[in-house]
């Protein structure tokens, strides 16, 4: 099978996806945001964030979250941090939605293969995500295990909150056992990926 026949498969599997996605309640758009605030860590809950998952304009995510706000499915909290900041947030409206998501029919369909598939599957993903970044201006986001900023054992005089505990070593922060598997915006992958996680 050629590269162009390839590429065409996941241009239908996506197509496929997002017009499942069209149920007269939520556009596809709509979505997409909330399984990202649903899956972004504390860092990443912002418009701006979901503009660079998105690899669209900060204009066309913000009109997705404006109208997940208005109607009850997202709420926005100020950072505490940075008063000009905010978090955006599932309610339990948005979180009920999402527990009758269209995307699990995707989701189903890759448990359908077996393991060695699932694993090879991943890989090419992978790969493929990362070359696109490369050769374009947006940014990828990932998950802590992936990212060259993931330290797995903290430093300094903090308390240990425990075996898992583990720290950004780009902002110098404990990362909470419960966000290591979260998108983050301050993502940067290895350069060789493996899938224990480990440098080779």
């Amino acid at each position: 099978m050629s590269a162009r026949e390839t590429a065409e498969l996941l241009l239908q599997v996506g197509r496929l996806v997002q017009a499942e996605g069209y149920d007269g309640e939520l556009s596809p758009a709509q979505w997409m945001a909330l399984r990202f605030f649903a899956r972004a860590n504390p860092f990443s809950r912002t418009p701006s964030a979901f503009a660079e998952f998105q690899a669209t304009t900060r204009g066309t995510a913000t009109q997705a979250i404006k109208a997940l706000e208005a109607g009850g499915y997202l709420v926005r909290r100020p950072v505490k941090t940075d008063g000009r900041s905010v978090s955006l947030r599932l309610t339990s409206k948005g979180k009920k939605a999402l527990a009758r998501d269209p995307f699990e029919v995707l989701v189903r369909a890759v448990d359908s293969l077996d393991a060695t598939e699932r694993t090879a599957m991943r890989r090419a993903l992978h790969q493929v995500l990362s070359t696109l970044a490369t050769s374009g201006a947006h940014r990828r986001l990932g998950v802590c295990p992936d990212c060259t900023h993931f330290g797995r054992e903290m430093c300094g005089n903090l308390p240990s909150t425990g075996p898992s505990t583990a720290e950004c070593l780009l902002l110098g922060v404990p990362i909470q056992p419960e966000d290591v598997g979260l998108l983050c915006v301050h993502f940067q992958p290895m350069n060789e990926h493996r899938e224990d996680g480990r440098t080779p």
